[in-house]
């Protein structure tokens, strides 16, 4: 395993759950985390340039928990309010003795720092709408939780997949399996980059999409990505594209729906969000987990 985790090619298909079975350990029977106090002379740097709760928090909880010293950095009270660029502050933190960086940037940055500064570990946390890998293995984890194997599963992702990092990590982790079938569903202008996609078929009617679904991950429409104002009626596009118990219905009865949040219901109703085959909350709770083995593996290495 390499010293960095950059992206979700950076792990094997046996990698990838080696890190999901080791994230089991730091689940108990009752299902809460095990503290273990693996790495108490170990520092370990949350530094996130663009907002985030979920992934900012779990890292911290699992840093917490594995017994790191933990610099959760505030940008907003950096040096980099004065003019400092991002690459001298992450190098301070690297001189100050920092062994793991956890970091997230809206620019393709953590590549350059990682070969800049090679003593210290990096784990992308959000690249912009580039990648994601920890939440594709948090996702990959709460599917296997549920279907035992992505192996011949039929999956659905619709919504905002153009500007959305989620879906890039996940489809690139996914493609290690021998999937039933992908599609890529959403409004067109959202998902051009998946129309013609060598790693599934692109479906512009949700309810053709969702028929046999084993999986189906809805993603909200990203605003704050966009440079001009969206000029999209929303009331046209729910009635297209969000994900509703009725359209559901063309999928499997077991079929378990997913959301990496934060979730808008533009994209989703509440009735599916609460609804018996959604699983988004586990993701939740599986982030932490994930995130445990990740950090116990590259702060090892």
């Amino acid at each position: 395993m390499t010293k960095n985790l950059l992206s979700i090619n950076d792990l094997s298909k046996k990698e990838i759950l080696d890190l999901i079975e080791f994230a089991n350990h730091f689940i108990d029977e009752d299902g809460n985390f095990r503290k273990e106090d693996l790495f108490p002379e170990k520092i370990v740097a949350n530094v996130f340039c663009e907002p985030s709760t979920r992934t900012k928090s779990s890292f911290a909880i699992a840093a917490n928990n594995l017994g790191c010293s933990l610099i959760d950095f505030d940008v907003e009270n950096s040096s980099i309010q004065k003019g400092e660029s991002i690459f001298e502050t992450i190098d301070a933190l690297n001189l100050m003795g920092v062994d793991l960086c956890v970091f997230r940037h809206s620019d393709s940055v953590i590549r350059e720092l990682a070969e800049c500064l090679p003593k210290m570990s990096f784990i992308n946390a959000g690249e912009g709408a580039i990648s994601h890998p920890t939440q594709a293995l948090l996702d990959i984890k709460t599917i296997i939780d549920h279907k035992e194997t992505l192996d011949g599963l039929n999956i659905v992702i619709v919504g905002d997949l153009d500007h959305s990092r989620v879906t890039s990590s996940f489809v690139e982790g996914i493609s290690n399996f021998d999937l039933g079938s992908l599609t890529f569903s959403g409004h067109p202008e959202m998902c051009n980059r998946y129309q013609g996609s060598k790693f599934g078929k692109y479906e512009p009617h949700l309810e053709k999409a969702l028929e046999n679904a084993d999986v189906v991950m809805a993603l909200r429409i990203q605003f704050e990505r966009y440079e001009k104002e969206l000029n999209l009626d929303l009331d046209i596009y729910k009635s297209e594209y969000q994900l509703t118990s009725e359209k559901l219905e063309s999928a499997k009865g077991d079929a378990i729906i997913m959301h990496p949040g934060p979730v808008n219901y533009i994209e989703i109703t509440e009735a599916v969000y609460d609804c018996d085959n959604s699983v988004i909350r586990q993701q939740v709770a599986n982030g932490v987990a994930i995130r445990m083995a990740i950090l116990s593996r590259f702060l090892s290495s």
